[in-house]
């Protein structure tokens, strides 16, 4: 694979805000770099996940299957509509 090599020019204000992002994450300003242009170039494999994804994949493994024995704490029966409340505020 050819590696190829990319200058930017910042100015002062961007890359301090660049340094200081890369500090909280603590990793290098160009593993920071790399890592968003891999997700812009759909290279990144976590960021293809959505975020519905993960809650049905624990779904389907099973992760969930303890709530069927927990007993049902409500029923329609309890509280009131939603909109039986609508003007009691004033």
């Amino acid at each position: 694979m050819t590696m190829r090599q990319l200058n930017v020019k910042l100015s002062h204000k961007q890359h301090e805000a660049l340094r200081r992002y890369a500090s909280r994450r603590r990793t290098p300003v160009a593993w920071v770099i790399k890592d968003y242009i891999d997700n812009l170039a759909g290279l990144d494999s976590a960021g293809r996940v959505r975020a519905h994804e993960s809650t049905q994949l624990a779904a389907r493994g099973g992760s969930f299957d303890w709530l069927l024995e927990e007993p049902d704490l409500y029923s329609e029966a309890d509280g009131q509509p939603v909109g039986s409340h609508v003007g009691a505020r004033r």
